[in-house]
């Protein structure tokens, strides 16, 4: 089961989990669990009992689906809460005959992460920008190239140290072991861009729940990532205040009523709500509703536009903005009125795969496929419930256990020793 690896989303709204493999070259999606969350707010985990309980939920769907039981998860980190930080690495090649192996390229990898850092930080990645063979830059892969030096130009990705630890001391508490923490932006371009765009300059923006993760890629690196803690529940949440009604109630006409702009609607049509006293009933017209979620929609675009304006980065973004999320996907009209903000191409994006083919998976899916294209999936720890005799589960259990007791390194380290390889 090396092909095999468990990924973890948690959000603001919910927990969603993807267990997935390469067969054949090709990425398939076995078993998918989302329980909804309260424990998480703007993307930082604020209670862990609820959030155990909802990955607890998430867990135990994706395991009845894909007849795996799990024992290990890669888990997101907000990009907005990571601050990328330039450095270099330089190396002197260690082959007689100087070709470049993937030894060197780990070495230069591990020189560039030394760096002074503040005691509330730690290094979570390292994302290399460009190889240098005796001042010959602009080179992707170095591997198997001849010469003396090899220097990199890489962004390192540091994180609060408190917030990497209530990462994996929530998923220890719902009874699972880490494997590694992934920035999100990261994972997400991988199911959701090209190839092409990331060459050439977009805009990956992720609306959720509680806010809009803004990330751009340019020759196929990160190069920025911003988090504004708005989303999609302030949408619902000004329904609910504007028209006096609770706030599932002002979800359901959202999702079933909503509209970008108040231009889209022709008849104005009369819904009738349950009073919050529990009297009677509320009339709510649909065009108000329009106009509350227009105001709202254009207040969160217009925060998307001029952040990248006053970084520089609009005009930069030669494929566009790629939408995705749960946030703002399926509101009727949408794409049509966010191309009007900008004068750049505009796409919603998400994950085109059996099983995981909407915007809230784009996170969970994106890490399962990013983790898999780089070969770490063998350090998923899982076991068959398929065609398993209780001697053979006991004989498994003993080993782990046994490995346990050998392996005498914390988490932290782990997670440390997990991405000094992972490139």
């Amino acid at each position: 089961m090396n092909n095999v690896v468990v990924s973890m989303d948690i959000g603001s709204s919910k927990v969603s989990v993807v267990i997935a493999e390469i067969n054949k070259k090709q990425f398939n999606v076995i078993g998918v669990g989302t329980s909804e969350c309260s424990g998480v707010k703007k993307g930082v985990i604020v209670d862990i009992d609820s959030t155990v309980e909802a990955i607890k939920n998430a867990v135990e769907m994706a395991e009845q689906m894909s007849n795996i039981k799990i024992k290990s998860t890669f888990v997101n980190i907000k990009g907005g809460y990571c601050t990328l930080i330039d450095n270099k690495g330089v190396i002197a090649v260690s082959r007689e005959d100087k070709e470049i192996t993937e030894e060197d390229v780990s070495r230069v990898i591990q020189a560039a992460k030394v760096v002074a850092l503040p005691p509330d930080k730690e290094i979570i990645d390292i994302i290399p920008q460009q190889y240098i063979v005796d001042g010959y830059d602009e080179i992707r892969d170095p591997v198997g190239m001849v010469g003396v030096r090899l220097e990199v130009d890489a962004k390192l990705v540091a994180a609060s140290t408190t917030n990497v630890q209530n990462i994996i001391r929530t998923v220890q508490k719902a009874g699972l072991m880490v494997d590694g923490i992934i920035l999100e932006p990261l994972a997400t371009s991988t199911i959701v861009l090209n190839d092409d765009e990331r060459e050439l300059g977009v805009a990956l923006v992720d609306v959720g729940a509680e806010t809009m993760d803004i990330s751009v890629f340019k020759r196929k690196t990160l190069i920025y990532s911003k988090l504004i803690p708005v989303g999609g529940n302030h949408i619902t949440n000004d329904i609910s205040l504007l028209c006096k009604i609770t706030f599932n109630d002002a979800e359901k006409i959202k999702r079933q009523y909503g509209v970008a702009t108040a231009s889209l609607i022709k008849n104005d049509d009369i819904i009738k709500i349950n009073n919050i006293a529990g009297k009677g009933e509320k009339e709510i017209h649909i065009i108000d509703v329009a106009e509350i979620m227009e105001a709202r929609i254009q207040e969160m675009l217009l925060l998307i536009k001029n952040e990248l304006e006053k970084n520089n980065l609009l005009n930069a973004l030669g494929a566009g903005i790629v939408i995705t999320g749960g946030g703002l996907f399926n509101i009727k009209g949408i794409q049509d009125y966010a191309q009007s903000f900008f004068d750049v191409p505009i796409r919603f994006g998400y994950p085109n795969y059996i099983g995981v083919a909407n915007p809230m998976y784009s996170a969970s899916a994106g890490i399962a496929m990013y983790v898999l294209k780089q070969k770490r999936a063998s350090s998923v720890q899982i076991d068959l419930k398929k065609n398993v005799k209780p001697k053979e589960v006991e004989k498994d259990e003993v080993a782990v256990s046994q490995e346990t007791e050998e392996v005498k390194i914390s988490w932290i380290e782990k997670i440390k020793e997990f991405f000094a390889d992972f490139f």
